[in-house]
């Protein structure tokens, strides 16, 4: 079952689909999908959904959504910053964790490249964010982004304040926004179970942040131990089938290592 949902963040409506499994015997952990930059609800190859139709069979309830400027939501590109986009997840985070049968006290942020890195940044300050998934994160945000839109763009946007980036405006106020954050060094502030998955061939994003993640994570203290796994020649949007399911498998495995006593489906 899936429904269309519409949440109010500042002056932006953003549009979302909450996915909800067929049988439940109890209340449903939740999946928060987190896309990234210039990214959608949908995903590239429509990875979303086929991650939100995939977790829904196995027992979770998935929420995906466009940030403000993406997809179906209000907004334009040109007024975005990550700052804007962390206001964003915790609207939502409000809003579906008290929907009626997910239960609040299961919720997971599944955040893919920047969308990795804004779910990290939620996560050392939200308490309500049990588990974190980060699908080839973004880790350096001003140096991973300015590398994927190139000197010339970088250039271009300080001079001219802005860039039309594939049909979004990318501005001067984002780019020097994402200066401000390390999500690197403020994910040592989330207290609960964390994975990362990498595509190993990534082409965007360096494969060394799922390391840099790990590692960072594990220098928390009373806190279970976090690995880094790899999609071997996965390209950063894991765009083959046998690199969606791999990606899927290996998620769904540590998940189910984290909550399977936890979830109760009719037979």
């Amino acid at each position: 079952m899936q429904k269309h949902l519409t949440i109010r963040s500042g002056e932006n409506n953003l549009s979302g689909v909450l996915h909800l499994p067929e049988y439940t015997k109890a209340k449903i952990p939740l999946i928060i999908c987190i896309h990234g930059f210039v990214g959608s609800k949908v995903g590239e190859h429509r990875l979303f959904v086929k991650a939100a139709r995939y977790f829904t069979e196995r027992g979770y309830g998935v929420f995906r959504f466009d940030f403000s400027g993406c997809g179906e939501s209000d907004g334009d590109y040109g007024d975005v910053t990550v700052t804007k986009q962390l206001r964003e997840v915790k609207d939502v985070i409000d809003y579906v964790s008290l929907l009626r049968g997910i239960d609040e006290e299961r919720v997971t942020l599944i955040g893919h490249s920047l969308g990795g890195a804004v779910a990290s940044l939620t996560a050392a300050k939200d308490s309500r964010v049990k588990q974190l998934l980060l699908w080839s994160p973004v880790g350096k945000p001003y140096e991973d982004i300015t590398g994927i839109l190139g000197p010339k763009a970088v250039h271009e946007i300080f001079k001219e304040g802005q860039h039309d980036y594939l049909g979004f405006m990318i501005s001067k106020t984002f780019i020097q926004d994402l200066k401000k954050h390390q999500p690197l060094e403020e994910i040592r502030s989330y207290t609960g179970p964390a994975h990362i998955i990498h595509a190993a061939a990534d082409e965007q994003i360096p494969k060394e942040h799922a390391v840099r993640y790990s590692n960072s994570l594990n220098r928390r203290e009373k806190t279970e131990s976090v690995y880094a796994q790899y999609i071997e020649s996965a390209d950063h949007t894991f765009s083959s089938y046998s690199f969606e399911d791999e990606l899927f498998s290996k998620s769904s495995a540590w998940l189910e290592g984290n909550t399977s006593d936890q979830i109760a489906l009719q037979p």
